[in-house]
């Protein structure tokens, strides 16, 4: 009998342990099935899904490689922290507007395939009036344009310049950010732009400074 009433006084601190996990898991369970593990589950993916931006930068330097006029360096250390950015911010771009500006638009293929893979929308215009048309039937999150154009048969090097100026008597709030090909610091930043780059890591650092400015 006494070895009976020991053998069950050296279980009961494991018994008590056991109930009392077994308590925290009753009470706590539909918040780790809600929040903890979609988490955890994205987390484990992550790495893999998120190997297309690097892949799309890559890709898009390559074409800016064909151009002579296009310079653009991305240094490895950019393209990890705008990587490490992008992990932090996933929530944000999913189901994100994008309107994008660009007579040339086979020259965003890369941008746009790394834009989508992150869950974000876009819809794309190839000059100022179409441009001004759409944007006066829809409302998007951030406009994104490129400086020199062809309109109306005629090459305008500051195309996106006066696309802006006609869009802010119009809305002055949503971002407009520009991407261009040959870039010179020199000029400023458009008065009205959000931002302005030639570089694929940059241009993604700006959405999400864009976005996160708007939903937060």
């Amino acid at each position: 009998m006494d070895k009976i009433i020991e053998l069950i006084f050296g279980f009961l601190p494991t018994l008590l342990w056991f109930s009392l996990a077994l308590t925290a898991l009753i009470i706590f369970y539909k918040p780790i099935r809600n929040e903890l593990l979609p988490n955890l589950s994205g987390f484990k993916a992550m790495g893999v899904e998120l190997a297309f931006i690097t892949k799309s930068i890559n890709d898009a330097l390559e074409l800016a490689e064909k151009n002579k006029k296009w310079i653009v360096d991305v240094p490895p250390e950019a393209k990890e922290n705008v990587l490490n950015r992008t992990r932090q911010h996933l929530k944000i771009m999913k189901d994100a507007q994008i309107f994008w500006i660009d007579d040339c638009p086979e020259n965003n293929l890369n941008e746009w395939r790394m834009f989508f893979q992150l869950r974000m929308k876009i819809d794309i215009a190839k000059s100022t009036d179409e441009a001004l048309k759409k944007l006066a039937e829809k409302k998007y999150d951030l406009i994104i344009s490129d400086m020199a154009r062809r309109e109306s048969e005629k090459d305008i090097a500051d195309a996106g310049v006066q696309f802006l100026n006609m869009f802010r008597e119009k809305d002055s709030t949503t971002p407009v950010i520009f991407y261009i090909g040959v870039y010179k610091p020199e000029k400023g930043l458009p008065p009205g732009a959000f931002g302005i780059t030639k570089r694929p890591d940059e241009l993604l650092h700006l959405v999400i400074d864009a976005l996160s400015r708007k939903k937060f």
